[in-house]
């Protein structure tokens, strides 16, 4: 009988996991970015562990003779995107050793999932066949004995239910199981509920009488472990989250009972209570990023107390527990990227539990009763939202990974939100959904202040938004994850297919078309994944073709362009203490040119607008959603402010084609409202988004059509057992 072996197919080293079949790095089942060189040069030095691969080996086998590159560079160059992917070292390598004037070497073990040997039948004499057969039944008989004895049964099967069954046009948007798994609180845009999970039964929670006249966000965080009531945020009504915080957030409590909510205090935002209930963790302190300090308190709000705090450039969020209640654990945030942090509680320094590379993708979790820890990634390559869970155990004593993650389902098409573990860590409630964003086109009316019935224009399920038109006003311009990855599309107003321009793109910044309507401009982080650097603004023929660098920005830069017959191209960027932004001609083909203007920024708040009038002269800018809009002259004519009478949470500005209005973007209860808005501050009601927090309009050069961004959001709980 012969024997035909496989290669293998994952290779396992430290904490790292290399899929051969798809091409794919990963850190304790988190997707490392890294790209197609440098993989290629990681799978040749894996395949041969402690063997020296000459510099002349790889290049024969990367770097074809009939490819024309500087290959010393481009080796370099992907052997340090390699140890950086591996938080490796050249002077004390983990990983990958050099060799000089030689090559390069393998030295960490590296675990083969080979497949066992295949048998492949030949034909044999019937007295050999006899005595193997027979020989196979004793080894056979023998190998059950010791399967028996050695492997437990096969772990039961995943279950799922629902538990809710809201519409999509009011969506769950948060929830909490109790420890007990009696209880079910959750939160839509109308009110809070509890449910009584084994009968059904739903009882409403009353809106305390302090706030009977306000319009109120309830975000529900956890119940406490004696399930006799539950935490939650009350925020200001329709705001997002990225405007939830310490300053406009209250603290409450909520009875089991359905009572009204207790308050437990104002200023502060709760994240989660401790595991004996003793304790609430909450964050202060709004800085530019987020929240600057950790804070406990009792359970009833007594003994408050700050246990944490950062600087200016960092922020913290969604603090959780060590299930003893020993240490925190949270999310650390500044301009290079998101780290998990733990913290033992009685001192010592912080630890890293996962870091940037490993948090690109993570986007929730939670640490078991039972030691577990649980937690959400994104799926890369995926059309719509994709998330599943994985599972890996922490050290309880420094919340550091133990052994390799396992992978506990394979879904697509939605993400999750934890809502809460039963105290046996047996059922885990989560929210299921799916964020969708989608193109509409409307007919302008009455010079633009009224539009017509707006017409679904994107029909794909895929993540869509307008991002500009053509000069000729016959096609939008489409930021689309169609293809698994962003890309840039071409859609004429009267075909249902896109055209794709650029495609296989991670990161995409104030897309713009040049004034003459040649060229597609966008930003991109010159360093990727680090917005906290430089911003390299690029340019792509609306024909197709290859990107090109235009010009090096600073971070955070926006991109403004006016419209033909103008020829004015603008770079807006931030100074480096936030205190302004500097507003540059450049050529899209040339490049940067001279400073035209600056407007003052609130260094603690980041949700400036800005955008350029259709003829170039005038800049509209807010320096937060509150308002007001200026006009900025750049001729040299006063600077004009308006106050857009009774409305607040402004996040997009866009001019109208004659230039004499505005589309604004203002939050509203239960969504977001599309505005026409006059120089006098008069506005007018054109469109409402009932499932999101943000549109916007952009309008056809011609001025007879507005490009409609419009969101949807679909969220309801479900429970999962058996994982």
């Amino acid at each position: 009988m012969a024997l035909e072996t496989r290669s293998p197919e994952i290779l396992r080293f430290g904490t790292f996991e290399v899929d051969l079949r798809s091409g794919e790095l990963h850190k304790r089942g988190v997707r490392i970015k890294l790209q197609e060189q440098p993989f290629q040069v990681l799978t040749i030095l894996l395949k041969r562990p402690g063997v020296v691969v000459t510099r002349e080996e790889l290049r024969s086998a990367i770097w074809q003779s009939d490819t024309f590159v500087d290959f010393d560079n481009g080796l370099n160059t992907s052997i340090n995107k390699l140890r950086e992917a591996l938080g490796d070292s050249a002077d004390n390598p983990r990983f990958i050793e050099t060799l000089p004037r030689r090559g390069y070497r393998f030295i960490a073990p590296v675990n083969n999932d080979v497949q066992k040997p295949v048998p492949t039948p030949r034909p044999l004499k019937f007295v050999a066949q006899v005595v193997v057969a027979a020989t196979a039944v004793a080894v056979v008989a023998v190998g059950l004995i010791w399967v028996t004895k050695r492997h437990p049964s096969s772990p039961p099967e995943l279950k799922l239910w629902q538990i809710t069954t809201n519409s999509d046009d009011n969506p769950v948007r948060w929830g909490a199981m109790s420890s007990d798994g009696k209880y079910l609180a959750y939160a839509d845009p109308k009110k809070m509920y509890i449910k009584l999970i084994e009968t059904g039964e739903i009882r409403g929670v009353a809106q305390p009488e302090v706030l009977q006249n306000q319009k109120i966000s309830w975000q529900i965080i956890s119940w406490f472990p004696d399930g006799t009531r539950f935490l939650v945020n009350a925020h200001p009504a329709g705001t997002g989250g990225e405007e939830w915080n310490s300053k406009n957030t209250s603290i409450w409590t909520v009875s089991a009972l359905g009572e009204p909510p207790h308050k437990l205090r104002d200023e502060g935002i709760a994240y989660s209570v401790s595991p004996d209930g003793s304790s609430i963790a909450f964050g202060m302190n709004k800085g530019r990023l987020g929240e600057r300090e950790i804070w406990l308190m009792g359970p009833n709000g007594d003994q408050a107390r700050r246990v944490y705090g950062t600087d200016e450039d960092n922020a913290i969020e969604a603090v959780g527990w060590s299930p003893n209640g020993k240490r925190i654990l949270y999310v650390a945030v500044n301009e290079a990227g998101v780290t998990m942090q733990s913290r033992d509680l009685n001192g010592g320094p912080n630890l890293t539990t996962f870091s940037k590379l490993e948090m690109e993708n993570l986007t929730d979790w939670n640490w078991l009763p039972d030691g577990r820890f649980i937690y959400a990634t994104r799926e890369q390559a995926a059309i719509a939202e994709t998330c599943n869970f994985w599972e890996v155990r922490l050290d309880m004593e420094t919340g550091k990974p133990i052994g390799m993650p396992r992978k506990l389902t394979n879904w697509a098409g939605f993400c999750m939100t934890s809502a809460g573990v039963t105290a046996d860590s047996k059922r885990l409630a989560f929210l299921k959904w799916q964020y969708r964003t989608s193109t509409y086109v409307a007919d302008l009316e009455a010079s633009g202040s009224h539009i017509g019935k707006p017409i679904h224009f994107t029909l794909t399920e895929s993540l869509d938004l307008p991002v500009g038109w053509t000069a000729d006003s016959k096609a939008i311009l489409i930021m689309s994850s169609r293809s698994g990855h962003w890309g840039i599309y071409k859609q004429s107003l009267n075909n249902d297919t896109a055209e794709p321009l650029l495609t296989g793109l991670h990161e995409v910044r104030t897309p713009r078309v040049s004034p003459d309507g040649n060229w597609f401009l966008y930003g991109v982080p010159t360093f990727p994944g680090d917005e906290s650097r430089a911003r390299s603004i690029m340019r792509i023929p609306l024909t197709g073709g290859a990107p090109q660098l235009v010009v090096t920005a600073r971070p955070h830069s926006h991109v403004l362009c006016a419209r033909s017959p103008a020829t004015l191209c603008v770079i807006g960027e931030p100074t480096e203490d936030r205190k302004q932004i500097i507003l540059t001609a450049f050529d899209p083909v040339k490049g940067r040119g001279v400073e035209l203007i600056k407007f003052d920024l609130d260094p603690d708040d980041d949700r400036w607008v800005l955008d350029l009038s259709p003829d170039g002269t005038r800049i509209a800018a807010t320096r937060k959603p509150e308002g007001p809009i200026y006009i900025l002259s750049l001729n040299g004519q006063p600077t004009r402010e308006i106050n857009v009478k009774g409305r607040k949470g402004m996040l997009s500005l866009d001019w109208a084609a004659d230039g004499n209005g505005l589309y604004v973007s203002a939050e509203a209860p239960l969504g977001a409202e599309l505005l026409y808005v006059d120089f006098q501050g008069n506005w007018q009601f054109l469109w409402k988004n009932r499932a999101g927090n943000y549109t916007g309009g952009l309008p056809s050069p011609d001025g007879r059509n507005l490009a409609i961004v419009g969101q949807g959001f679909d969220g309801n709980i479900w429970m999962m057992n058996n994982f």
